[in-house]
């Protein structure tokens, strides 16, 4: 059965990685790739699509259209903004944002998008389940066991990765920042020399340094996303920004890696 389980978490958690790319490109109104990991599945459809199973299956076995709806849009809920914050306490950065949305709660769940897990609870319980299950109880044991320990290690690997990657993403920026300030120091110093006095020269040398420092910005992140490999490019652009100490210069550089990685992608069509 837990085999069975395995295959079920999976296969579900690559359709909510199409139903999460589609419902997000219409959405924003252009095509968003979305995901934590790097392989076409989003984890937290499957867990939640195998939770509901499990609790229409042996827990409520008198449900109706309804409580399914409702009960899927309040757990829902409560799935999302735990794995929300959770991610946001391990790697200090979110993958969705629903601060625009109407009657949104920190930007981590919103009215709109729960109704819509409540509608997807109503076609996995009454239209995926009924067509998936007995597929599942079929199959061969042997199969089911081969399929279960592959897929977990496909899973594992990827998470692996992608917690690799982002952690050495945030050390790479702390040291870039880090790169660029103790470069401007030695800038300023300079300049401020060359350009003594309260006047025009001394807001020529403010122009100059905010000069300075673009360049240098831009240079350096060349630099990062030159070395960068297409899969940490991709776990890279899924982020949506980071939180905690540093967060504003941090979201800047951010939003610059991105810009560089978007303009790469542009010129290779």
């Amino acid at each position: 059965m837990v085999d069975r389980y395995v295959i079920y978490f999976s296969i579900l958690s690559v359709v909510g990685y199409v139903y999460e790319c589609f419902a997000m490109t219409i959405w924003e109104g252009k095509w968003d790739n979305r995901g934590f990991l790097f392989g076409p599945a989003i984890p937290i459809y499957g867990a939640g699509a195998l939770m509901g199973t499990i609790l229409f299956t042996y827990f409520i076995k008198d449900y109706t259209p309804l409580s399914v709806f409702l009960i899927g849009m309040g757990a829902s809920a409560i799935l999302e903004y735990s794995v929300h914050y959770v991610l946001e306490q391990i790697f200090h950065a979110y993958w969705w944002d629903y601060s625009k949305a109407p009657l949104n709660l920190n930007g981590r769940i919103c009215l709109p998008a729960s109704i819509g897990f409540g509608l997807a609870a109503l076609i996995i319980i009454y239209v995926i389940n009924p067509a998936l299950l007995p597929i599942l109880e079929g199959m061969n044991e042997n199969l089911c066991q081969f399929l279960a320990i592959l897929l977990t290690f496909l899973f594992t690997l990827d998470f692996t990765l992608t917690v690799t990657v982002l952690s050495g993403f945030e050390d790479r920026v702390e040291s870039m920042d880090s790169f660029i300030n103790e470069h401007m120091d030695s800038f300023i110093g300079n300049i401020l020399d060359e350009e003594k006095g309260l006047d025009k020269k001394f807001y020529g040398a403010v122009d100059r340094i905010e000069d300075i420092r673009k360049r240098l910005i831009s240079s350096r992140i060349e630099k990062v996303v030159t070395s960068m490999s297409h899969l940490y490019k991709r776990a890279v652009s899924r982020i949506k920004k980071f939180t905690g100490r540093n967060s504003g210069r941090m979201n800047d550089m951010l939003g610059a890696i991105k810009r560089r990685i978007k303009k790469e992608e542009e010129n290779e069509r």
